[in-house]
């Protein structure tokens, strides 16, 4: 499968801090991601496991993409 990016803006699975996928940093503001990544969420989705595209109101940023305004930066490192 191929890979995707997507920016902290998106609020999706591959950029939150509750996805224990396989995901790695792109720029300081985005991931890249295999568009077949599977993961388990430790949020809203209390250990469902989801892709990485997968919206969600529960987000919150990855510890790893810088923070910005109204974003908080904590969590733990995947």
């Amino acid at each position: 499968m191929g890979a995707n990016v997507y920016s902290k803006v998106w609020h999706n699975c591959s950029t939150c801090d509750f996805w224990n996928g396989v995901r790695k940093l792109h720029t300081p503001d985005s991931v890249q991601v295999d568009s077949s990544a599977v993961g388990q969420c430790g949020g809203f989705w209390k250990g469902s496991r989801k892709y990485g595209n997968t919206k969600c109101t529960e987000w919150k940023v990855w510890a790893k993409l810088s923070a910005g305004p109204g974003q908080t930066d904590i969590g733990i490192d995947i």
